[in-house]
């Protein structure tokens, strides 16, 4: 009996081969570094943009995959700067940089930030400072924000 099922599993191998084919993974792609300088220049390019009040100069340089403090996505942090540039007579913007290095798909950047937002139609200004954080991506060859988080100091 044991021999009977042994020849008609032989048979049906032989008469429906099994066609196995093993997927092999692409090699891990490599992407360009960016140097501490390459990051420096986006950030000045980031706060510059952030000082003139354009909204979408400002937002061309994030993702559309961006989040901001680890929860917004793209469409509420585009609006939150709508209003807050809005609201603005003027924001300056200081930025320094701590750290910048290797972080999965691009480099994180680490550094302080102060930001002076002078209101529209008052007398006062609001200031805002802490720890800051990037993950810069390559998209389509251009540094993008993936993600910033910021801090406050209290």
């Amino acid at each position: 009996m044991k021999a009977r099922h042994g020849v008609l599993l032989l048979f049906f191998m032989l008469w429906f081969p099994l066609t196995v084919s093993a997927q092999v993974s692409q090699p891990f792609e490599r992407l360009p570094s960016v140097t501490e300088e390459e990051a420096r220049q986006f950030i000045d390019e980031y706060a510059a943009r952030f000082m003139k009040l354009d909204l979408d100069a400002f937002m061309a340089l994030f993702s559309k995959e961006a989040t901001e403090n680890r929860m917004l996505p793209y469409a509420d942090i585009q609006e939150a700067y709508r209003r807050t540039i809005a609201q603005s007579q003027s924001i300056q913007y200081q930025v320094k940089i701590y750290t910048q290095g290797p972080f999965m798909r691009g480099t994180l950047v680490s550094g302080w930030y102060k930001i002076v937002q002078v209101l529209k139609g008052e007398a006062r200004s609001r200031v805002f400072q802490g720890n800051i954080q990037w993950i810069l991506i390559r998209e389509n060859g251009l540094l993008k924000v993936r993600e910033v988080n910021y801090g406050r100091d209290r």
